[in-house]
């Protein structure tokens, strides 16, 4: 016989985005990415002296030793990321200087290659996507600014002799003296790097705004799958139990680990003139950080000192009224409500609480109750929802056991 169980078509919980996985994958990725770049661009250089495009020989032993320990320290740090990345919990300080330094290596690698006649300048897009994709938008500006900082400096200081200006490439040659050239090509390069920031940090900024969306499409659909298994639970415990007792127990247990309650308490109907609290659960606050297994505790109302019977009279409190008008309550303030029944207050605590009926067609079979500290929050209108969905359902497995469970004690 397969005893798989029947919704388990359902699967498993709807999977969560965690923002710091995610921020650890961006970084893999902006890693993989950089193994790619120093590399490159050397094989830029190469290829320019090897066409005739460059005045300096890449070969020379003073290029070799720049672009050579250049890449290698790069690749250097890069390893250390990869090892890092995983390692440390709050990824933020890593990232923000692994931006710093690809912006560094990066001035360099534009002051060695021309400086502003460098064409080389958009490595700073880069740097500018990642502040955006690893930190945020507003990090994406900061970005560009810091850029805009080190490639102005690079032409103040080859302006005012300094640093030597180096000539790299060719066709480019001599056009660093022209003072047009200089100011039309930092307006350029400075306004380029503002465009690539604010495209960055707009597509950051949709990608995470449906990850958030998502998030919290997924926390509605886990809520739900979550809340439909509570419900098949419910009505599978019909066919496993066979009395009131280990119904009930088996409810309220369940009840009480999903909403997370300090206590629910069940009242049944007796021969439509009282109700009879049949059972109570609770959680032991003591240790509320142990699980509902090793911390709840059952209570029968008629063997402990909790023996109470609610007559089904307007009078006689919230209880009763919830009974006679088969209509669910909420109350988060129960000192304020003068509908409250203050002797069964003094029996069983006063705690912001929620009431709903048990009812089968107009049939009265109960009222379930729960409640909650007020350190621990009263009862939410969502977890207020699903008390009425699970009292639809209680009443249902419920109903036909107690109706035999009361004929027998009329027949004894």
């Amino acid at each position: 016989m397969n005893n798989q169980d029947s919704l388990a078509f359902l699967g498993g919980a709807p999977s969560t985005i965690d923002f710091r996985e995610e921020t650890i994958r961006n970084i893999k990725l902006i890693i993989r990415v950089r193994w790619f770049i120093s590399p490159g661009v050397l094989l830029i250089l190469l290829l320019a002296s090897s066409t005739g495009l460059s005045r300096q020989e890449f070969f020379s032993s003073d290029q070799l030793i720049v672009n050579g320990t250049n890449t290698l320290i790069i690749l250097g740090f890069n390893l250390a990321y990869r090892l890092m990345v995983r390692r440390i919990e709050n990824v933020r300080p890593l990232v923000y200087f692994q931006l710093f330094i690809d912006a560094l290596h990066f001035t360099l690698t534009i002051y060695k290659t021309g400086g502003v006649t460098s064409p080389l300048a958009f490595l700073y897009f880069g740097v500018i996507f990642a502040a955006a994709l690893l930190a945020s938008g507003a990090a994406s500006f900061i970005t560009a600014g810091i850029s805009t900082l080190l490639f102005s400096l690079i032409i103040i200081l080859e302006r005012y002799s300094i640093l030597p200006h180096q000539d790299y490439f060719l066709p480019l040659s001599g056009l660093h003296s022209a003072f047009s050239y200089q100011l039309l090509s930092w307006l350029f390069v400075i306004f380029s790097f503002f465009m690539i920031a604010f495209l960055a940090s707009f597509l950051t900024w949709e990608i995470r705004r449906k990850q958030v969306r998502l998030k919290e499409a997924n926390t509605t659909l886990n809520k739900k799958i979550q809340t439909l298994l509570l419900l098949y639970r419910t009505s599978k415990a019909m066919n496993t139990f066979q009395s009131v007792d280990k119904i009930a127990d088996f409810m309220l247990g369940e009840l009480l680990e999903f909403l997370n309650l300090d206590r629910a308490l069940l009242y049944l109907n007796v021969d439509d003139s009282y109700l009879h609290l049949f059972q109570v659960k609770k959680r032991n606050l003591q240790f509320p950080e142990l699980s509902l297994s090793q911390s709840a505790s059952t209570t029968q109302a008629e063997t402990a000192d909790l023996k109470v019977d609610i007559p089904l009279e307007e009078g006689a409190g919230l209880t009763a009224q919830c009974a006679l008008k088969q209509e669910p309550f909420n109350i988060h303030n129960p000192e304020e409500s003068e509908l409250i029944n203050r002797e069964l207050a003094r029996k069983i605590g006063m705690n912001p609480f929620a009431l709903a009926p048990l009812v089968v067609r107009s049939k009265l079979v109960g009222v379930i109750g729960i409640d909650r500290s007020y350190k621990n929050g009263w009862i939410t209108e969502d977890e207020f929802q699903i008390l009425m969905v699970f009292a639809n359902q209680a009443a249902i497995s419920l109903q036909g056991l107690w109706a035999e469970r009361e004929l027998s004690i009329r027949e004894k």
